[in-house]
């Protein structure tokens, strides 16, 4: 009963306040690869340019095309408030197989002209927590004046007290224009507390929308 109120406040907070948000871009990509797909959105958006409180969303769906049960997703929903230049404290809920938790954690964001970092590590609060830590890494440079060079890398590494549950590394490289980027694509992943290497080639695309 606690946990349901807990996310009934979380979620009306999120809703109230989104709208208020100043409008910014918000990037969906999709991914296919030789074994499966990936729809990734991820953003982080002040409540206004000044703020220092905002929203973090994150939603991954990985479908697999011959296996249903490999099929998986994660959402999240956090607060934010940046305590020093680039460091936030969040907290919210995350969705999975797994059902609804409790969360919290930190980020460190950094957003360059060319390059933009983050590190979020995160708990889940539960009787028995996981934890995992997501680093993202983007770099974009002209390569005319129609064009730019874009490259991105993802890794996450999810583990609970009996060692790895999920852990991967995503890497894209291509081009962008006209707001869009697309290119080729290639992920790392390793699932389970003694994992196996298993890799996805392929092509992504990725578009910036309002």
């Amino acid at each position: 009963m606690i946990k349901n109120k807990l996310f009934q406040a979380v979620f009306a907070l999120i809703f109230l306040t989104f709208g208020t948000a100043k409008a910014q871009p918000i990037p969906i990509e999709l991914m296919l690869g030789h074994q499966y797909g990936v729809v990734d959105m991820a953003f982080s958006k002040k409540f206004s340019p000044t703020s220092r409180f905002g929203l973090f969303h994150m939603n991954t769906i990985q479908f697999d095309y011959n296996e249903e049960a490999k099929n998986s997703f994660i959402l999240q929903d956090q607060l934010f408030v940046e305590t020093l230049k680039n460091l936030r404290v969040t907290a919210g809920v995350a969705y999975s197989k797994g059902g609804f938790d409790p969360t919290a954690g930190l980020q460190y964001l950094i957003i360059g002209k060319k390059l933009m970092f983050l590190c979020a590590p995160r708990v889940n609060i539960d009787s028995e927590p996981s934890y995992d830590i997501m680093n993202i890494i983007q770099y974009e440079t002209p390569l005319n004046e129609r064009t730019n060079l874009f490259a991105r890398a993802k890794f996450l590494n999810v583990f609970d007290a009996g060692g790895n549950i999920k852990s991967f590394q995503w890497f894209r490289l291509g081009l962008e224009k006209k707001g869009i980027q697309f290119g080729l694509a290639f992920n790392l992943d390793e699932n389970g507390p003694n994992p196996s290497v298993e890799y996805n080639l392929g092509a992504f695309i990725r578009k910036e929308i309002f």
